[in-house]
Order: C-alpha cells, then structure tokens, then sequence
C-alpha cells in the first residue's frame, strides 16, 4: 500500500502535520492553490526563553492580487535571513540537540531560495532526512489535477502513485469521499495526540513549529511522532472531514 497525504507547503510545519507527513509514503504539496497569509504558509508559532509563543514569518513579495503558492516570492532582502536565524539562536541555544537541527535550518537559509514553496520544501526535507525518513515529497503543480476540490484531490493521490490516502480528522470543512470510494482507495484518517515533551524548566507550551520537537528531543522527535499519531481507516460512521484550513 502506497499512502499519500495532501497539504499546502507550510512554512516550518507544526507537529500534526509534520506526524502526518511522516506517516506518508508520499507527501503532495499543494502548491496550486491560493496563497493567504491567514494560513501557515509563511509563518509559524515557536517558543521564546520566556515561555511565550511568538511568530516567525517570512517576508513575501506582494503583488496586490491574488497568488498562488507556487507563484510567491520572498522579499530579495538578506537582512531577515539573519533575524530568522537570531530569533532561533536566541530561544533555542540552551535546548539539548541545537547543535544537531540549528545547521540544518541555516543550510536552507544559506541557500537564498527566491520562491516561498522551495524554502518551505527545503526546511521540510532536511527535518524528513535528520529523522531518517524516506517519504518522497512530490509538487501538485508537477501533477495533473482538475475539476471540483475532490476530484483535484482525488487526482493528486493517484498520479502520486497512491493506492490509498491519509486525511486529517478536523471538522473544518466537509469533503465527499464518494470518488474515492469508486476508485477503490480507501481514505485513512489522522487520528492526533499532541506530545509533550520537555521545552526546558518553563511549563509545557503545545501547538508549535515541529521544529520546537526538534530542538529538544533530536532525533527522537521521529519515535514521539509516530507515538502521537495513528491513521484510522474511515467507515461510514467517520466524519468525512478535510483539513484544509489553519494549519
């Protein structure tokens, strides 16, 4: 069985999707379909020395009109490279594995990738390769896919080569899985149960970056991963739910 999972190329991915990600043996990014700076495409949640949440976003080119993903670009300015790299130094020094995952990051950075969907995708593999993953990360826009929003989805998983699919389990927005069924590829449900993890001698703070995981547990993230999140097959009683939207 070759599952695939559908999600937009988010910046720094929080943990469910990253568990998600890893759960796949394909991951698609949906890079067709329209940027919005309310999602995460180009920010994250990460913990400061104090215990507080902060954003870290990356800076986009605007255009005045609507974009889609795979279309945005950075701002061709160095200086906030640096100030991402400060921000993670100056909360992350004192976590066990910053060492191992901070040269991770700053390779990426280092690159000067000029569109958004190739710097989130770098960071995304680097994170995959340090866990010892081998999920292959495919681009929708690289896929034939048309019609309504289950047939594109529907489209993706098998041209990705998958025989069944991997959802998230949030009641956001209701999908029909009818062309799915007919198709003959069962759809698998994230089941999720947010870790928690030592984040140094502060209370813990859920609903981070994966990189958060990273910094603290190194390449035992993969393991807590695993041990979070579980994929149900749906039955008739499941919801027929799609995470599209936050995170």
């Amino acid at each position: 069985m070759v599952m695939v999972s559908v999600h937009q190329p988010n910046f720094m991915p929080w943990q469910r999707l990253m568990a998600k990600i890893l759960d796949s043996d394909v991951y698609v990014a949906y890079d067709s379909v329209q940027f919005t700076r309310q999602e995460f495409h180009a920010r994250q949640l990460f913990r400061t020395r104090g215990g507080k949440p902060a954003w870290l976003t990356l800076p986009v080119v605007s255009t005045g009109t609507r974009q889609i993903l795979n279309a945005v670009r950075l701002v061709p300015e160095p200086g906030w490279r640096q100030r991402h790299l400060d921000f993670l130094e100056s909360n992350y020094s004192q976590a066990p594995y910053f060492g191992e995952v901070f040269p991770l990051v700053q390779s990426v950075y280092d690159r000067r990738r000029e569109m958004l969907v190739d710097h989130n995708l770098d960071l995304l593999e680097q994170f995959c390769r340090y866990l010892g993953s081998g999920v292959k990360i495919v681009r929708a826009s690289h896929l034939p896919h048309t019609g309504t929003r289950e047939e594109r989805l529907l489209d993706l998983v098998r041209h990705a080569g998958g025989d069944a699919h991997l959802t998230s389990t949030t009641a956001t927005h209701v999908i029909d899985w009818t062309g799915f069924d007919h198709a003959g590829i069962p759809v698998h449900l994230q089941a999720f149960d947010h870790p928690v993890y030592p984040q140094g001698q502060l209370p813990f703070l859920p609903n981070l970056a994966a990189a958060d995981l990273l910094f603290h547990t190194g390449r035992a993230a993969g393991r807590i991963l695993d041990s979070s999140s579980r994929a149900e097959p749906r039955t008739a009683a499941a919801p027929a739910t799609l995470a599209t939207t936050r995170r």
